[in-house]
């Protein structure tokens, strides 16, 4: 289901910008994923609906939807735990770090949430990118193929057309 969604976000940012970036000399669109790990304390399962509301150490309350239950049974009420949240995604670059610009792509339907963001640095061995997004918050994306961000560099912008599908998994804190 995974790949599913993220083809649909590749054919969609494909059909609104065919080769934009790459006509202008700017690296083509590529995929990535982007990962959330953090850790808290159970405050209520629901193993019907897998769901669960957690409290993390800065004493903010969020509600996730498991998607990988296999460890879900062994989640009580009070316990500690670790989340995972993994989400697909479409980066493309509409900026280069010399300022050579191509048009961004087009508002994606409801389902897709973009961001706009600037290449703040790059490990071309793994593939990782750190990005800072409108607010200052950094994030980081992992390029599924290495060799495809290979002209990546700082300063560039980029969007990032995130999937809808949220990965979620969620296991007993060590």
């Amino acid at each position: 289901m995974k790949v599913k969604a993220l083809g649909v976000i590749a054919s969609a940012l494909i059909a609104v910008a065919p080769f934009a970036s790459f006509a202008a000399g700017l690296p083509a669109p590529f995929e990535g994923s982007s990962t959330l790990q953090a850790d808290g304390i159970v405050k209520s399962v629901d193993l019907a609906n897998h769901s669960i509301r957690v409290l993390d150490a800065q004493g903010g309350e969020g509600s996730f939807n498991i998607t990988d239950t296999h460890n879900l049974a062994q989640i009580k009420q009070g316990g500690k735990v670790h989340i995972r949240m993994m989400r697909n995604a479409v980066i493309t670059i509409t900026r280069g770090a010399d300022g050579h610009t191509t048009a961004a792509p087009s508002a994606q339907p409801n389902t897709v949430q973009t961001v706009s963001a600037e290449v703040q640095a790059i490990d071309h061995a793994s593939g990782v990118m750190a990005l800072k997004g409108p607010n200052g918050s950094v994030f980081h994306i992992q390029g599924r193929d290495p060799a495809k961000i290979a002209g990546v560099t700082p300063g560039m912008q980029v969007v990032v057309a995130f999937a809808s599908q949220v990965s979620v998994a969620v296991a007993p804190a060590q």
